[in-house]
């Protein structure tokens, strides 16, 4: 072959494509750089704002302006969040707490917030290492332009004084250009590491501390637990009355019925007495019947009197399809508390009753797994697969019993099956 192989740089890029990603970094870098001098000369200012709001709060008329201007250096703060998560590859998230209300509610969230003192605290470094930054890149780089343009200056203005010795030669404007040159590779190595320099400022100062940011995603999911709390009580009430009413309440008024009717035929028709008794006692024991079976349904007998092994045995012998139970205690005899044993019951309960209707399934299993600190449920079934968490389904309701405990719902099943529920139920306090 003719001509002379490209070496490769140390990356493995060839001459040519390592030049231009040096150049794309460049332009990035220049870039970056003369916005953050834009926005530091405006930080600038902002400071001294902010500083001069916080001194008027002190007296009243400040505190109508605090809110609006911390949500103002909250959009900046954020602005800047973006743009240095973009130079460094990843993002940096915020962890703002939440300031809704009246003013003075607002105000008091937001001042109470340590991350509106890092806030402040990045916009006087940003002021000044941003503004440096615009500095520097326009320093080298006009002057980088300027000595490289020397010799095209000197033939159209010969007796001009263009730089600091005067330019009467070619050797001066070799000169020129060498200076040139060395500017131009400052600022080609310079400019990246200073708007990494800055990037990296802006994650350590505005990016979310480890405790902040584990605290407040432990209080959105303490939240979202609290909301599905409500709901699964608010659902569980209506079952329970739509029971009473269809079952209970209605056998009730049969019976008031039958009496009354009772009444009459015992001025009538006393002979017919015998069988109206009979038939009032038939819907007497229904609706007692009924009745029983809602109490059972709020807090079971056999969950109470035998635990929650023996409580899985009974629903497992009471299901429609062939099931497997296995047991594991590792308590040494202890209970969990009621409530946490009345929650794995009515989830291995709803879990059969899907696997029942809907799975298809010709065998199923479930495992009760109880440690001091948990219980580990899960329903396996052989069934079509496909479940999902919508209305009606049972896992939603599920997911919300389960939530009300802080505990885990996992649902795997692919289309096709097998379907696995898994859930952990916390026992502690």
């Amino acid at each position: 072959m003719n001509g002379v192989a490209q070496r490769p740089d140390r990356r493995g890029l060839p001459p040519a494509a390592a030049w231009r990603e040096f150049g794309e970094r460049f332009v990035r870098a220049l870039k970056y750089l003369i916005a953050a001098g834009g926005t530091g000369m405006v930080a600038f200012a902002g400071f001294y704002a902010l500083v001069a709001v916080f001194a008027l709060s002190l007296v009243g008329p400040g505190l109508r302006l605090l809110p609006p201007s911390l949500a103002l250096l909250r959009r900046g703060a954020d602005v800047h969040r973006r743009r240095a998560g973009h130079w460094l590859g990843r993002d940096i998230p915020s962890s703002y707490r939440p300031a809704e209300g009246r003013v003075l509610g607002r105000a008091q969230a937001m001042l109470t917030d340590k991350a509106t003192y890092t806030d402040m605290l990045w916009l006087l470094a940003h002021a000044v290492v941003g503004t440096l930054g615009a500095v520097l890149a326009l320093g080298l780089c006009l002057g980088s332009l300027s000595w490289l343009t020397v010799a095209l200056w000197w033939q159209l203005v010969p007796h001009a004084q263009l730089l600091v010795w005067p330019v009467d030669s070619w050797w001066a404007v070799l000169g020129a250009t060498f200076a040139g040159l060395v500017y131009g590779a400052l600022a080609g190595f310079l400019l990246p590491w200073y708007a990494r320099l800055h990037a990296v400022m802006t994650r350590a100062l505005l990016r979310p501390r480890k405790r902040r940011a584990s605290l407040a995603r432990r209080v959105e999911e303490l939240t979202v637990t609290r909301a599905e709390a409500l709901e699964a009580h608010a659902a569980e009430l209506r079952r329970i009355e739509r029971d009473l009413h269809d079952g209970a309440q209605a056998g009730m008024v049969a019976v008031s019925l039958r009496l009354a009717l009772m009444r009459q035929l015992l001025r009538d028709s006393p002979e017919r007495l015998p069988d109206m008794i009979d038939q009032t006692r038939d819907l007497a024991d229904r609706a007692v019947q009924s009745l029983r079976v809602a109490v059972r349904s709020v807090y079971p007998p056999v969950l109470v009197d035998h635990g929650l092994p023996e409580a899985a045995r009974a629903l497992v012998a009471a299901c429609q399809i062939p099931t497997e139970l296995d047991v594991v205690s590792e308590t040494g005899g202890a209970r969990a508390p009621a409530a946490v044993e009345a929650a794995a019951y009515f989830v291995i309960s709803e879990a059969l009753t899907n696997v029942a209707k809907h799975s298809g399934a010709a065998h199923s299993q479930v495992r009760v797994r109880t440690t001091a600190s948990r219980i580990h449920l899960s329903v396996w079934d052989d069934g079509r697969g496909g479940a999902a968490d919508g209305e009606g389904s049972g896992i939603r309701g599920i997911r919300r019993r389960v939530a009300a405990f802080d505990g885990v719902t996992e649902l795997d099943s692919p289309p096709g099956g097998p379907t696995e529920l898994r859930v952990e139920l916390p026992c502690g306090s």
